[in-house]
């Protein structure tokens, strides 16, 4: 028979998160598991509904439980809820350490068998002292937390003094049969205006963790490339007023939110991110599975993903003029290209796929649920 997992995020929005948790939603055994979503009620329908696609999963509303006293005060139904159903599993995916507290401490407290959160970010400024003993006290009772990326495990044994044996690190996963090369020379010739142009594209929110600023300046140390921005965020119109007031305006393009990120990387030449800080981006995963050179920061997570030289390029964050000569250094070589490319496409097959993130953790579920 199989065992009821029931999974659960506050999120509103569709990034890198979301999509790890849908991939694993995907890869399980239902023969095994069988999967239900928890999404917090919204007028008219939860936001990720239109994300889903044909994923095949139960989905649930509850009353959301934001951070403060209208979050406290929906615990004890949600408690209700968790006892009435009686789930094996009640699995969070937090976008940062304080998302779905509400929810977990509900699951706690409704002593459902095997309660595991996965954690994706953490946040670069630092918990004030209530929500850190809150959070610590928490981690008193869920049975396991799941990191991205063996830093961010380092920071929540270290910052947050959660107990290192309750976490695992399980690194997201990337389809590789999504990223085959595709005819793009129509795509290629939108992005270029029709002109013979090198290509580096980002995708990516348009928010200060992403770098973009630091992009942005160091396209203008390469005046014959051309620079696409997928992606939406509250940072757009300041990055359009610094691409313009560099001269720009017409090497930077703001693409807005696409659907068609395969074909955009299979059009492009190079890949950037010079992110601030990450979990373990599923944007270079994807870049590294289409078989495109990536340069990104010498960042905790990333650096787990690329190994500088032999499948991608890393420089400091924050470093326009390194971002820039590493870009110039891809561009001018197209054995190097091919060559990090080709590393970069074998790494994620060998270690990022998605019936090895769903076997590593459901690994943990059912060690959980043997010990209870």
């Amino acid at each position: 028979m199989a065992r009821s997992i029931f999974f659960y995020t506050d999120s509103a929005t569709f990034g890198g998160a979301e999509q790890a948790l849908f991939m694993l939603i995907e890869a399980l055994d239902r023969t095994a598991w069988e999967p239900t979503l928890l999404l917090d009620e919204a007028p008219g329908a939860p936001p990720l509904l239109s994300h889903m696609g044909d994923l095949d999963v139960t989905v649930r509303t509850v009353r959301p439980m934001p951070l403060g006293a209208a979050g406290a005060a929906a615990v004890p139904g949600f408690v209700r809820t968790l006892r009435a159903a009686r789930p094996d599993v009640f699995h969070a995916h937090l976008s940062w350490p304080l998302a779905a507290k509400y929810a977990l401490a509900s699951a706690v407290l409704a002593r459902v068998p095997a309660t595991v959160a996965t954690v994706q970010l953490f946040p670069g400024f630092e918990l004030d002292r209530s929500n850190l003993w809150q959070l610590r006290a928490l981690a008193a009772g869920v049975g396991r937390y799941v990191a991205v990326s063996r830093d961010i495990a380092l920071r929540l044994v270290e910052r947050m003094r959660w107990p290192a044996e309750k976490i695992d690190v399980v690194y997201n996963a990337v389809r590789l049969d999504r990223f085959a090369s595709t005819e793009t020379s129509a795509l290629r010739a939108e992005l270029t205006a029709g002109r013979e142009r090198p290509v580096v594209l980002t995708v990516a929110r348009l928010d200060e963790q992403k770098g973009h600023p630091v992009l942005i300046r160091a396209a203008a140390e390469l005046p014959d490339a051309v620079f696409a921005l997928a992606g939406e965020g509250p940072d757009r119109a300041a990055l359009e007023a610094q691409a313009a007031s560099l001269g720009l305006a017409d090497r930077v393009v703001f693409l807005g939110h696409r659907t068609d990120v395969p074909e955009l990387l299979a059009a492009c030449d190079v890949f950037a991110l010079p992110s601030l800080f990450e979990g373990s981006s599923l944007a270079v995963l994807e870049a590294m599975a289409a078989g495109r050179a990536v340069v990104s920061s010498a960042i905790g997570g990333t650096d787990e993903l690329i190994a500088d030289g032999e499948n991608g390029l890393l420089v400091p964050p924050g470093d326009p003029t390194a971002l820039a000569a590493a870009l110039r250094r891809l561009l001018g070589d197209a054995g190097l290209r091919a060559s990090l490319a080709s590393g970069a496409r074998a790494r994620v097959a060998r270690d990022f796929s998605p019936a090895t993130m769903c076997e590593r953790t459901t690994g943990i579920y059912e060690e959980l649920l043997a010990d209870a």
